[in-house]
């Protein structure tokens, strides 16, 4: 066999990964362009090549990530590793001990996982794949061989990527071994580009996307998220709600059409619908079974291919609204959703686990020209945060609760608009306004004869 030449060369945190092989399961955390899909990569090749063959995997949140792990092989060793078919990709070496076979996986449909045998392992994004995956899934691919895993990612909060971290730090844990490393611990990392993003960026995104540090809620855009859940049993009967908003966010084959009502007086979620790879007539049909099992006002998505199925729904279906995202109206309902959650103005059921997951992958981004952005993370759903923005929306016209401050503290809930308040400053938080009862939404401030002073 002819001798093969790596185009990777490591650098001494990356030699601190290697070095630690003895272990059976690592934990590498570190900041964003660090190197660690290289560094992986390389050990996969070193280990099939030169200590065992066999099958390894490379295992990702989604498809669209373990594409990068495919990338990292054909940069540090082009033309060595040929890689065949699709979803999964498989790649193919021959090394000293024999041939080897790389699986590129996804974590988003774990049956697709079970029957595999596997020497190693590598987790990529580790904190973003869910733990019954590997517990129930990925664990068991394994043990015949008593095979070995290496998890990587950056943090994304304390989750279960967080508790295995705490595992390799324990003495006791003799087969676990944590790293943790900032971005700037690769010399190829620019240095003018860390003072850059420190400067720029909110303190938390600092802390965790570059010092590679475990937030205790994370950086994401929604805070507190497990405290807005509730118990189903605790749920206000539909015979007492007066009002009720239901949002609809439309998809027919990737994403989900998701519906969510909410009780208008109290801010809680109580009945969802989720689906996909239905025909229009089907959706449309379903859509308007939940709206009149509720009897609510129904806030649809109209954006694109939702304006048809406004105009069609509007013919049979009289309460109902239509709302066209832009990038200016998304980011407002989100900031607005942002100060609702933080305010423990909405809530949902505990069992929502997809939407309470989505809630807290959430993100944000700045554009090249400093424009802010929300969205999911690439290759992930935000199908029922979307839902929820539009329930919360309800066209600029839903529920509102407030804080009243006058020459003493007082509060109660703002059902008025606003206008003459005596001699009273008024501090309000308007979320979900009663649709055609109020007229602004936001944190304001008014003098003692109702003038608004200072929406935000």
């Amino acid at each position: 066999m002819a001798l093969v030449t790596l185009n990777y060369q490591p650098h001494a945190a990356q030699r601190e990964i290697h070095l630690a092989r003895d272990k059976r399961w690592r934990i590498v955390c570190t900041g964003r362009r660090f190197g660690k899909t290289l560094c992986l990569a390389a050990e996969i090749i070193d280990c099939g090549g030169g200590v065992e063959a066999g099958d390894y995997a490379w295992v990702a949140p989604t498809y669209g990530v373990a594409d990068r792990g495919i990338e990292a092989f054909q940069e540090i060793a082009p033309g060595f590793v040929t890689f065949a078919g699709r979803n999964p990709v498989v790649g193919s070496f021959t090394g000293a001990k024999g041939p080897c076979r790389i699986f590129f996986l996804s974590a988003d449909n774990p049956v697709s996982l079970l029957g595999y045998g596997f020497i190693g392992m590598v987790l990529d994004e580790a904190s973003k794949i869910p733990v019954n995956v590997w517990t129930y899934t990925l664990r068991a691919t394994l043990s015949d061989h008593l095979g070995w895993a290496v998890f990587i990612g950056t943090p994304s909060g304390r989750n279960w990527f967080y508790d295995l971290f705490t595992r390799g730090l324990d003495p006791t844990e003799k087969d676990y071994t944590s790293f943790t490393f900032g971005s700037n611990a690769s010399p190829y990392f620019p240095a003018c580009e860390w003072d850059d993003a420190k400067r720029d960026l909110p303190e938390t995104v600092f802390r965790q996307e570059y010092e590679a540090e475990f937030l205790e809620d994370s950086a994401g855009v929604f805070r507190h998220v497990d405290a807005c859940t509730y118990l189903l049993d605790s749920v206000t009967p539909v015979s007492s709600r007066s009002r009720v908003l239901i949002g609809c966010d439309l998809a027919k084959h990737t994403d989900f059409t998701v519906l969510i009502a909410m009780d208008g007086l109290t801010g809680r979620c109580f009945d969802t619908d989720r689906f996909n790879h239905l025909d229009w007539p089907i959706q449309k049909e379903r859509i308007l079974a939940f709206a009149r099992l509720h009897h609510g006002r129904l806030i649809l998505d109209a954006t694109g291919v939702g304006d048809p199925i406004y105009d069609d729904l509007k013919r049979v279906y009289g309460d109902i609204e239509a709302f066209n995202f832009t990038s200016t109206s998304k980011t407002d309902i989100v900031q607005r959703l942002i100060v609702a959650v933080e305010q423990r103005q909405v809530a949902w059921p505990a069992s929502w686990e997809v939407l309470t997951a989505e809630m807290k992958r959430y993100e944000y981004k700045y554009s090249a020209t400093g424009s802010l952005s929300y969205s999911a993370p690439s290759g992930y759903h935000d199908d029922c945060v979307m839902g929820l923005l539009l329930r919360i929306m309800g066209a600029g016209k839903l529920l509102a609760w407030g804080i009243c401050c006058g020459w003493g503290l007082l509060s109660m809930s703002v059902t008025w608009r606003i206008r003459e308040l005596g001699g009273m400053v008024a501090l309000g938080f308007l979320g979900a306004i009663v649709a055609g009862d109020l007229d602004v939404a936001g944190f304001c401030m008014g003098n003692k004869n109702g003038r608004l002073l200072a929406p935000l």
